[in-house]
């Protein structure tokens, strides 16, 4: 059960917010302008925080901040009946989860609340694992290819030798954060928090305080003491995301502590030692960015004592079956356990792929297939178009798969296969619309499902049914 707090002056509309949210399990509490709703923050624990942009007493801007101070584990939704502000939303970026715009349904709800808790829950437990006792063990890394062996061997000598600080690279989806957590759990740190941080997310404005934490009255809003993440990451290890994208000003921060472990809170005085492992992670090409001026040289060498590449998963083959294998497995027994496997063609189109997005692709895709399947083994009419470069993908919808297959073995017959598949969808756009009606009539016609099965948003999924074709 999770707690909400709903800061908005318009009292009808956060009662009917109160009452949904009360229906999905929520413990609500309201508060109908900035100076109540801080209070009643400072007083009750909360998971979630929806926040009106506008309230009579203040900017919901300005309560963002001691909201965030105050319940710094919250995830907040901005609510806005003003969405052209434009520079109020990008103010926030970066420090809220998301936000909507008024009016709104409860279908347009239901993506966003799943966002904000998935978040809380991603993040939460790793922040609060030293005080919890608890730490990521259950780490696998699935591979049996040369390069694979090869990156197990490493990260377990980085590892057992309790390297201070290391860097992960490798494209997007290929399993950094794996990697960061085996460093972690094979340490000796193992028995401390691991604490995840995305620099992405952080403006530079606040870099130091979500770091290195603040004393009350350090700035505006600072009602409270608050530790940083390297101070909770004590005796674990600290895993910054993204590396790449942080500002310049910040890498000097984050090696003046690298370099002897201290650090002052902002608006403190006493220098507080901490024993933690750094482990950054990025997809950029750090060594071209100290060329361009844009990453920190010093940084860059100081974090290569200790270098991880992981490869691409076009380059190693041998590992796509068995990876299938894994998640197929794990999603499906999540699922009743009702898909098995795949067919053999399935299992040459899956090794044929090039797969762009690596191993967060390849688990999306699976999780899809599992939703969709009919049967017991997936088929390679049921894999996306893109696994079909050299011909018009076969669609799910079985008559025109049969028709594909007809027009395939009698290429050179004449005009009858031509004939065979005259009323079959033959644009990408046609057999894209064939297949996104039939996930809608998998999902009983509920856009929001059908839409989170294909891995679009609603709107894309209105706009695509509305086109013409």
């Amino acid at each position: 059960m999770s707690t909400t707090v709903i800061i908005d002056d318009n009292r009808e509309l956060a009662q009917i917010l109160a009452a949904e949210l009360v229906r999905r399990g929520h413990t609500v509490h309201c508060a109908h302008s900035g100076q109540d709703g801080l209070a009643l923050l400072e007083r009750t624990a909360t998971d979630l925080i929806f926040l009106d942009l506008r309230l009579p007493d203040m900017d919901g801007t300005e309560v963002l901040e001691p909201a965030r101070s105050l319940r710094p584990e919250a995830e907040v939704v901005i609510m806005t009946a003003y969405p052209h502000l434009s520079s109020a939303l990008a103010a926030i970026r970066g420090r809220v989860v998301d936000y909507l715009c008024k009016p709104f349904t409860f279908d347009e709800l239901t993506p966003v609340l799943q966002r904000a808790l998935l978040n809380r829950s991603r993040h939460l437990h790793l922040v609060r694992a030293k005080e919890q006792g608890s730490t990521p063990r259950d780490i696998e890394m699935i591979g049996v290819s040369e390069p694979s062996r090869a990156l197990r061997s490493m990260i377990s000598q980085l590892a057992a030798s309790g390297v201070r600080a290391a860097l992960v690279t490798g494209e997007s989806g290929t399993g950094k954060e794996l990697a960061a957590g085996l460093l972690h759990v094979e340490g000796p740190r193992r028995d401390g928090p691991f604490v995840e941080v995305n620099c992405s997310a952080i403006t530079e404005s606040l870099f130091e305080s979500e770091l290195f934490g603040h004393e009350r009255g350090a700035f505006t809003g600072a009602i409270g003491a608050r530790r940083g993440l390297a101070e909770m990451a004590d005796g674990g290890t600290l895993f910054l995301d993204e590396i790449g994208e942080m500002p310049l000003a910040c890498q000097a921060k984050l090696l003046r502590f690298l370099d002897d472990q201290t650090f002052l809170r902002v608006g403190g005085s006493k220098k507080i030692r901490v024993n933690t492992q750094i482990v950054a992670a990025t997809n950029r090409d750090l060594k071209a960015m100290v060329a361009e001026g844009t990453f920190r040289a010093d940084l860059y060498y100081r974090l290569l004592v200790a270098p991880v590449t992981i490869s691409p998963l076009r380059t190693r083959p041998e590992d796509i079956l068995p990876l299938t294998a894994h998640w197929l497995g794990r999603i499906s027994a999540q699922r009743g356990g009702r898909v098995t496997g795949f067919t053999p063609e399935a299992e040459q189109r899956l090794l044929a792929y090039e797969w762009p997005g690596n191993v967060r692709e390849m688990r999306n895709l699976i999780e899809r297939l599992v939703i969709l399947c009919p049967g017991e083994l997936i088929g390679e009419e049921q894999l996306p178009l893109e696994f079909f470069p050299s011909a018009p993908a076969p669609s799910p919808d079985a008559s025109f798969v049969g028709q594909m297959e007809t027009a395939r073995s009698d290429g050179d017959a004449g005009e009858e296969p031509a004939a065979a598949a005259e009323d079959a969808p033959t644009s990408l756009d046609e057999v894209g619309h064939a297949h996104i009606r039939m996930v809608l009539q998998k999902m009983k016609g509920n856009k929001t499902k059908a839409a989170e099965a294909l891995g679009i948003s609603r709107q894309t999924l209105r706009s695509r049914l509305a086109s013409p074709r």
